[in-house]
């Protein structure tokens, strides 16, 4: 049974996420603090946190950015906060997903299946780089990365489809699904993070001005 740990100040929504969690297989922590989040992370080891941005003690994005510098336990910022600022910056910070409230129990449920599904080992090797799709291992010719959720599911596409231009709408579509309903500029984002872990490699993700992007190795 996966556990979820939902830190959120508004306790009757938090105990609304949590029953529809339970009921549909998951067992759950609630948190109504942010001071107390980080404590109930390293007591409870949590496999996954549903976490809001405004908090009382700590916010969400100190959180989510202490705990991504030491796990890569996935984390979906769940919030009112709907600019595109706000969804960039949880981004940036490493948070796997995004979401508005209000937003329906089922779709929460649906990313969290996602986020749990049992992929099978994948392993690619590309001319100077390689990616264990099972483990979210990169390596390049100067060091080594253990991506988050995003950035791996986004190289494995573009990995599996290379020298085809992909346009930002189709990625999104691609890697983030069809609940997706953020800004095209979230591509710009994870690209940019990849382009950093591959290192000499960088080069290998081109940008097709005007379209969008394309994994070639010449």
């Amino acid at each position: 049974m996966k556990k979820v740990l939902i830190v959120e100040d508004e306790i009757s929504l938090a105990k609304v996420i949590s029953d529809s969690l339970i009921k549909d297989g998951f067992s759950t922590v609630i948190i109504t603090r942010g001071d107390q989040a980080l404590d109930s992370f390293y007591t409870e080891k949590p496999d996954v946190i549903l976490l809001d941005i405004n908090l009382p003690g700590m916010s969400g994005w100190d959180i989510c950015k202490q705990i991504k510098a030491i796990s890569q336990v996935p984390i979906i910022m769940v919030t009112a906060r709907d600019s595109e600022f706000d969804e960039i910056k949880g981004l940036e910070l490493g948070a796997d997903d995004y979401i508005t409230k209000p937003f329906t129990p089922k779709l929460l449920t649906i990313k969290l299946k996602k986020i749990f599904k049992l992929e099978n080992t994948t392993f690619f090797k590309v001319e100077g780089i390689t990616f264990d799709f099972n483990t979210y291992k990169l390596t390049n010719p100067e060091e080594e990365y253990i991506l988050p959720r995003r950035e791996a599911q986004l190289l494995e596409f573009l990995l599996r489809n290379q020298n085809i231009i992909f346009s930002r709408d189709t990625l999104l579509n691609e890697v983030w699904g069809f609940e997706f309903f953020g800004d095209e500029r979230a591509v710009d984002t994870i690209v940019k993070r990849l382009r950093k872990k591959l290192g000499p490699c960088d080069s290998y993700i081109k940008s097709v001005r005007g379209v969008g992007y394309v994994f070639k190795t010449d």
